[in-house]
């Protein structure tokens, strides 16, 4: 007689669905967690592009900032030597003034002693050391020496001039006086220009004739 045991068939038959119904949650489980790190991946992935983009916009900026330093030193330099000969050109403009107003001087000197001059005197000799003036010349009578010294006295940079006569013959025996003056002189740029006082002194009256030293020749 055979016996068929159907418990035993169907025991078998219940692990299986046990099983399959394990397997199936368990790839659900790896499909979660490879969505998971896939994931987890992609956002690393973006976050890294993300951040090497900025590294290059940061590296980009620096690299237009280290250039326009770079102009920016070029212009600075440029600017530096700029100074630097504007200095060295105002220091020859300087020296140009100061040598001019070195020989203003001398040049008013001459014009004011020259303008003071009248006729029948003329000069030999003149100097000048500092702001004092020394001037040998000659003339015909004293009264022209007078003329000459008041002229002097109607400069405003001019001091009260010293006349000292000496002894002196012309050519042929002719009658001479030699004369010395001196005075000091001071802010001979603030003169008179031409046609004040200065450049047409009127004629004072004339003096009484000076004593001659001895041995002059009698006046004619």
């Amino acid at each position: 007689m055979i016996r068929i045991n159907l418990l035993a068939e169907a025991r078998p038959q219940r692990k299986k669905k046990g099983v399959s119904a394990l397997g199936g949650a368990g790839r659900l489980n790896t499909l979660l967690m490879g969505g998971v790190i896939g994931l987890a991946i992609l956002i690393g992935i973006v976050h890294y592009w993300v951040l090497r983009s900025q590294i290059k916009a940061q590296e980009e900026k620096i690299r237009i900032a280290q250039v326009e330093v770079a102009r920016l030193e070029a212009v600075l330099k440029e600017v530096k030597d700029f100074e630097a000969k504007k200095a060295r050109l105002q220091r020859k403009v300087d020296l140009i003034n100061q040598l001019k107003q070195n020989q203003r001087g001398p040049v008013r000197l001459m014009d004011e002693v020259s303008k003071a001059l009248p006729d029948l005197v003329w000069l030999e000799r003149m100097e000048y050391h500092g702001h004092a003036i020394a001037i040998d010349g000659k003339a015909f009578n004293p009264p022209a020496v007078a003329n000459f010294v008041a002229n002097l006295k109607l400069v405003p940079s001019f001091q009260e001039p010293k006349v000292e006569f000496t002894a002196c013959s012309g050519p042929a025996g002719s009658s001479l006086y030699c004369f010395k003056t001196s005075f000091g002189f001071s802010n001979i740029d603030r003169t008179q220009p031409d046609g004040g006082a200065a450049a047409k002194p009127a004629e004072p009256p004339q003096p009484a004739e000076p004593s001659k030293p001895a041995g002059q020749p009698k006046k004619a």
